[in-house]
């Protein structure tokens, strides 16, 4: 039997101006990508089912059209090459550089093609798991 269950999770919720409010639960902080830079969504607390008097704090943040917002699994920062190093935030941020406004699926694609060519020749140890989502504004 297990003892210990626990989950990550991220929930958020966007109104139709853009204003999206987010608590996360030990998920890989999301990233936005805006047209003028990058932003990490770490507001919430920890992993659930770990703490039962764990409180969660909200976050909130305006999106403007075209911001995309990247959610993944650790497995994604934690990719390994052959090396032993990890794939890691900043190369997730570095393959999001000029995506603002692309299509979800595009971005997506970009995302897991660099931790593939990245992690070449290495075992996948976790699951690589992604959501993004593209703000159209009104």
């Amino acid at each position: 039997a297990i003892e210990a269950r626990f989950a990550t999770m991220f929930y958020g919720a966007i109104t139709p101006d853009g204003r999206l409010s987010y608590s996360n639960a030990g998920q890989e902080p999301p990233l936005v990508v805006r047209k003028d830079g990058t932003e990490w969504l770490e507001e919430g607390g920890p992993v659930l089912g770990l703490l039962s008097i764990a409180t969660y704090n909200f976050g909130t943040v305006s999106l403007a059209p075209g911001d995309l917002v990247v959610v993944c699994s650790d497995g994604v920062t934690e990719a390994r090459n052959l090396a032993g190093d990890e794939f890691g935030r900043d190369r997730l941020v570095e393959s999001m550089r000029g995506r603002h406004g692309t299509k979800p699926e595009a971005a997506l694609e970009q995302v897991l093609g660099a931790v593939k060519h990245f992690s070449q020749g290495a075992a996948q140890a976790d699951d690589i798991t992604l959501l993004v989502l593209r703000y159209k504004g009104r």
